[in-house]
C-alpha cells in the first residue's frame, strides 16, 4: 500500500472521527479540532504523495472534486479554530454545515476508489 493511500484512508478516519463526534456530542471541543487538523495534514499529505507519483495527471471528477475537497476541508479546519475560539456564529455555521463538507470529502474520495 503505497504512501499516498495510507495517508488518504487516515484522513478519512481522522475526519469521520472529529465530524461525527461532534455530532453526536453537540460541542465542539479541542481535541475534535485537533483530528481535523491531523486529518487535513494527512489528506494534503496523501494527495501530495499520489500527485508526485501519477504517471499522468487527469482533470477529470475525481481529481476535481479531490482538490475541492482538500480546499473545504482546509476551509473548515478553519472554521473550526475559530469556533473552538467561542465564535458563536462561527459555532453555528460549523454545525450547521460540517456534514456537508464531510460528504463531499468522502464522495472524492470514493470516485478515487477503483472498481472491482
Amino acid at each position: 500500500m503505497s504512501l499516498g493511500l495510507i495517508c488518504i484512508i487516515a484522513a478519512g478516519v481522522f475526519y469521520t472521527i472529529s465530524i461525527w463526534s461532534e455530532r453526536l456530542v453537540k460541542k465542539l471541543m479541542v481535541w475534535m479540532v485537533l483530528l481535523l487538523g491531523t486529518g487535513f495534514i494527512c489528506d494534503l499529505i496523501g494527495t501530495n504523495a499520489m500527485r508526485l507519483t501519477a504517471k499522468i495527471h487527469v482533470l477529470n471528477f475525481h481529481t476535481i472534486g479531490g482538490y475541492s475537497a482538500l480546499v473545504i476541508m482546509g476551509l473548515h479546519l478553519a472554521w473550526a479554530i475559530l469556533a473552538i475560539y467561542k465564535y458563536k456564529k462561527a459555532q453555528e455555521l460549523f454545525r450547521r454545515y460540517s456534514l456537508y463538507a464531510w460528504f463531499l470529502w468522502l464522495t472524492a474520495f470514493l470516485t478515487g476508489v477503483p472498481k472491482i
